[in-house]
């Protein structure tokens, strides 16, 4: 099975290596990973993991913008299936500039338009893609940052001053409770905010996402994949079945 996933960035790239990788135990998977900020311009990047006895194949592609990545997905996908991919799989956040001048109200999830985007998308495969049934794509709501909150604890595993109730404290939400995906129009700045706690700095750097995501263990993504949070994460390891 030969599975390529383009990703809008790097925190992306990053999160969807350590789930696959933790969800095969490290095992019977391999995983190249690549730049494609232009069509011409493909290039390999750190965190491959090359298995060659592997049955489980997987290029992550990450096309450094949230726009390009069905563009990067509909100009690559003949060269894709000619090389023995078997599915292609889109991810990018919901949230962006142009989301921001389409939502009805400002700072505030926009769920219809959500549900709109999602079906343009969708459209868009049926009408342009080649092989428009082995083209799936996927959005993070609002942002792959809603994800990481889903994750409650793993803040405290970073910085142990960042429990829970000291968040709930300060910044008057409670992440035990709450669905990030439903409350944060932008979580990177809510993520930003909590770093601030401790006197540090998100800006999803490489080692910010890389903190993150060490901190995080194969049960951790399934507790998040079975909970009644973040619907999104669910909907996208799906696909990767």
């Amino acid at each position: 099975m030969k599975t390529a996933i383009f990703v809008e960035g790097q925190t992306e790239l990053v999160f969807v290596r350590e789930y696959l990788l933790k969800s095969f135990d490290y095992q019977d998977i391999s995983i190249d990973c690549y730049t494609l900020f232009t069509d011409s311009n493909f290039h390999p990047t750190e965190y491959a993991f090359p298995n060659d006895a592997a049955t489980n194949h997987f290029q992550i592609i990450n096309v450094g913008n949230d726009n390009a990545v069905l563009t990067r997905i509909l100009n690559r996908e003949k060269y894709l299936w000619n090389v023995g991919f078997s599915r292609i799989i889109g991810l990018r956040d919901m949230y962006s500039k142009s989301y921001r001048e389409l939502a009805k109200e400002v700072g505030k999830i926009d769920f219809d338009l959500n549900e709109e985007i999602k079906q343009s998308t969708k459209e868009q495969i049926e009408k342009r893609a080649e092989k428009p049934n082995q083209v799936h794509f996927s959005f993070a709501i609002m942002e792959a940052e809603s994800w990481i909150l889903g994750f409650h604890d793993c803040f405290e595993r970073i910085n142990p001053i960042l429990t829970v109730d000291y968040i709930r404290t300060c910044l008057g939400f409670d992440l035990e409770v709450i669905d990030p995906e439903t409350t944060f129009f932008h979580p990177a700045k809510t993520m930003e905010d909590i770093y601030q706690l401790a006197n540090e700095t998100y800006k999803k750097n490489k080692g910010n996402i890389e903190a993150i995501m060490a901190s995080l263990q194969k049960d951790s993504f399934e507790n998040l994949r079975n909970g009644d949070k973040c619907a999104s994460v669910d909907e996208f390891a799906s696909l990767l079945n």
